[in-house]
């Protein structure tokens, strides 16, 4: 994907095509019995099952024969595979291979679908293969597809398009089929997959068959819709789609649920409703919609309409465009057509990792009891339970204790202590058993210490990196090491929303990536990481919240804007921003300073009074685009915004007036936030670190660097370095003065893949660096936090949490802060020299 295409705004402005009878075509359709296509005499003929010409939809007779009239734009016969069968010799026939009669052999397929129609079913797309198949590029995701579909009874997968050009095409299907991947797998084409030919869907016609067709598992009729657009025309114009539709809804029952795949989403307001004029509507809310399955954002995305869902879906093999991370979609659906949702991040072999233990330090809660935070993954099958035993100088204490499960990736229990513990060394072991019977264990030591030093905060952290401005820097204390004082977990992953330090509280915000309603913003107290309260939001919170004047303020993905009081969290205010509707997804992050709030994006950017939330004004000037992982910088009286994949922008804080835009040299694909530093500020963006001047946007220099710094993290400006996060690197140092490089710190590969189309392997470090007197402090995508030499890039200090670190820490007075993916928040006692 490029650019969104406003594909399916045709809809509205043609009538229908008038079609003429051009043959007639027959068929049967019966139960194959020895799989040999044929219907030979003694196979049972199936009545009831839906055939098409790609206009016309007819039901077969009690003796499983059809007849189609044909029309102008025939090409192909095609059955909706009836729920409880499969077709081993594909579910369509070209028109003109076999004359006018057209014979199709199903087999019985039941064992994925259960006897009251609920079923699984996989949603993946964009996967972009180049070029061949037969490299390691492919060979592992598609294997944890596989297995996962075995071990989950997957009834079948669906990929959503953007096979690739030429190439992918004719590679894809070599790699995924329902031969090699043992479950029906349906394909429905993409932007990129309309190629050059007599016609856009000629290449994808011959390999894979009809660009729109249906099919039923359990008690849901699936259909497929074709991009309306793309690199090459089609031949098939809405029109078409739409008569075939109206047709093949006429057959369904009332009441049958439906859910429909395309490539994109073709409806940004509240239903599901296309007007082709004339007085020809058709609704799909009215034949009962439940959801709509779409890729093309590389993105991964919930919204929920009037009445059904759009769902975004993104690659399983690399990052999305806004840094949703790799996957592959598990819709469980039950017999009533409503589904829920799973996101499974491929790679990830039996991960398990006690989080809260490391350097032989645990955390403890006020009544002395150890925090015991367990991080446990695996792709090709979920976490069934995970036990504890521990045991003190080699004699077993407790054995076979349960944790409880808070995340996909983290559960959490509690080990009761008494005081004659205390100074003694105690080893916990964890035991993860997955659902596929394969187990993982691990192991941890640490001494029983269960006071800290008191908590003494000292400035408020509240925006990213600190300030406005995100310098990242705090030099007043100079650790040698970080104890864990606490650990919690707020039930939802936590993405690159960084902690926030206000009136001796922590503030987190929380996504929700399955439509669950799970996303939150939650109040944590500095001291002991008890909830003190927690406020649950519409969708999604992927970037920064802010704190001012008493009030937390934080926006969704879907541009609601919330002002929550810090102290008691009730809802002081929210405002609706003036953003596109459904997509592109806001992922922006905020920036307030002296009382004023700066949200949304193009020209739904504006600056909000945070006390009355009264708009001051609107940005006028530029327009919404992709995305952007980046969070708003603020200083010298302006404004750093941008949109991904157009353009940075500096708009005067106080009126909103565009000053300057800069999208040359890589900019306009920039993921992370400006440094301020009054006249100046430094930005990494694509392979390029510069240094630009604040009032005009010019850039003062640029350093071309060897690898992709197109992640969320921002550069730490120190006395004598830049130091930043790459997509695959790790963590890098420039020397200020002469920018070449001073070190690298390679950290490990990564547990998901977020920046965009880095895949495995790749060291990833999504979260900026923070400076902490002499040592930089900065977690991977690997699931570590790690502390450096500023000089010289040594490991001094590491916390290993088992699950992908993509946010920046907070730190105030002695304490730092830090959270993972799996939605847990920790608290260290940063102990000076």
């Amino acid at each position: 994907m490029k650019t969104r295409t406003n594909i399916y705004a045709t809809f509205l402005l043609l009538g229908c095509v008038a079609f003429s009878a051009e043959a007639s075509y027959t068929g049967h359709v019966f139960i194959d019995k020895n799989k040999n296509g044929i219907f030979d005499k003694g196979e049972k003929p199936l009545s009831g099952v839906m055939v098409s010409d790609g206009l016309h939809v007819v039901r077969t007779a009690r003796d499983g024969s059809f007849d189609l009239p044909g029309h102008e734009k025939e090409r192909f016969i095609f059955i909706t595979t009836p729920s409880g069968f499969k077709t081993d010799n594909a579910y369509y026939r070209r028109i003109g291979e076999e004359g006018q009669t057209y014979d199709f052999g199903v087999v019985p397929y039941e064992a994925h679908i259960r006897k009251d129609g609920s079923h699984r079913f996989v949603h993946i797309s964009d996967t972009e293969i180049h070029g061949s198949v037969s490299n390691d590029e492919h060979s592992d995701w598609v294997q944890n597809l596989r297995d996962y579909a075995a071990n989950e009874e997957v009834a079948f997968i669906m990929h959503g398009g953007d096979i690739c050009y030429e190439n992918g095409l004719k590679n894809h299907i070599r790699l995924m089929n329902t031969a090699n991947m043992n479950v029906p797998v349906f394909y429905s084409i993409g932007n990129h997959d309309l190629v050059k030919g007599k016609y856009g869907e000629e290449l994808f016609e011959q390999l894979y068959g009809p660009v729109y067709y249906s099919f039923d598992a359990g008690n849901v009729h699936y259909v497929v819709t074709p991009m309306m657009g793309g690199d090459y025309p089609p031949s098939y114009r809405p029109a078409d789609v739409y008569e075939w539709l109206e047709n093949d809804l006429a057959q369904i029952p009332a009441g049958k649920p439906i859910i429909v795949f395309g490539h994109d989403l073709p409806v940004t307001g509240d239903s599901f409703v296309f007007d082709m004029g004339e007085g020809r509507r058709l609704d799909l809310d009215k034949h009962n919609l439940k959801a709509w399955l779409y890729g093309h954002w590389h993105i991964s995305h919930v919204h929920k309409h009037k009445h059904a869902y759009s769902i975004g879906s993104l690659t399983p093999i690399r990052g999305g465009i806004d840094h949703s991370p790799a996957s592959f979609r598990m819709m469980e659906v039950n017999a009533h057509g409503d589904f829920s949702s799973e996101l499974r991040y491929p790679y990830i072999d039996k991960s398990l990792q006690i989080a809260s233990i490391d350097n032989l330090e645990a955390p403890c809660t006020p009544s002395g009891n150890v925090q015991l935070a367990v991080n446990a993954y695996s792709t090709v099958s979920p976490v069934k339970k995970v036990t504890y035993e521990y045991r003190v100088e080699g004699k077993n204490i407790l054995t076979g204790k349960m944790l409880q499960q808070q995340t996909d990736f983290a559960w959490f229990a509690e080990i009761p202590m008494t005081p004659d513990r205390i100074g003694r060394v105690m080893t916990v072991r964890v035991m993860a058993e997955f659902g596929n019977g394969e187990i993982a264990c691990a192991e941890r030591s640490f001494t029983y210490r269960p006071s800290s030093s008191p908590l003494r905060l000292q400035q408020d952290w509240t925006n990213l990196l600190g300030n406005s401005r995100h310098s990242g820097i705090c030099e007043n204390v100079c650790p040698d090491s970080l104890r864990p004082v606490w650990i919690r977990n707020v039930g939802s992953n936590i993405y690159m929303s960084s902690p926030i330090v206000y009136k001796e509280n922590v503030y987190v915000a929380s996504v929700d990536e399955n439509g669950k309603g799970q996303a939150s913003v939650t109040c944590m107290d500095a001291s002991t990481g008890e909830v003190r309260w927690k406020y649950a939001v519409r969708n999604s919170i992927k970037n920064t919240i802010v704190a001012s004047d008493g009030l937390i303020v934080a926006q969704d993905v879907d541009g609601n804007c919330y002002a929550l009081d810090a102290v008691s969290g009730k809802l002081v205010w929210e405002k609706k921003l003036a953003i596109e509707k459904v997509l592109p997804s806001l992922i922006e992050g905020l920036v307030v300073e002296k009382g004023i709030v700066y949200a949304g994006s193009g020209k739904g950017l504006c600056a909000i009074d945070v006390k009355s939330g009264n708009e001051i004004w609107r940005n006028k000037d530029w327009n919404q685009n992709q995305g952007s992982t980046a969070t708003m910088s603020l200083d010298n009286g302006v404004l750093i915004s941008s949109s991904h994949w157009g353009a940075l922008y500096g708009n005067d804080a106080a009126t909103g007036k565009k000053l300057w835009s800069m999208e040359k040299n890589g900019i306009r694909h920039r993921s992370s936030s400006a440094v301020m530093q009054g006249n100046v500020f430094y930005l990494a963006s694509d392979e390029s670190l510069f240094l630009m001047e604040t009032k005009t946007g010019r850039i003062l220099m640029q350093k071309k660097l060897p690898f992709s710094v197109n992640v969320a993290s921002s550069p730490l400006v120190t006395d004598k370095e830049l130091i930043f996060g790459t997509a695959s690197e790790g963590i890098v140092a420039l020397d200020r003065e002469t920018w070449t490089e001073k070190w690298r710190y390679r950290t490990g590969e990564s547990m998901i893949y977020t920046a965009p189309y880095s895949r495995n392997p790749s060291a990833t470090v999504e979260a900026s660096p923070v400076q902490v007197g002499n040592m930089v402090i900065a977690g991977g995508a690997d699931g570590v936090l790690y502390g450096l030499d500023k000089e010289s890039g040594a490991l001094l200090w590491r916390h290993r949490m088992g699950a992908p670190v993509l946010a920046s820490v907070a730190v105030s007075g002695n304490r730092l802060f830090a959270v993972d993916y799996g939605g847990s928040v920790y608290a260290f006692d940063l102990k000076g020299k």
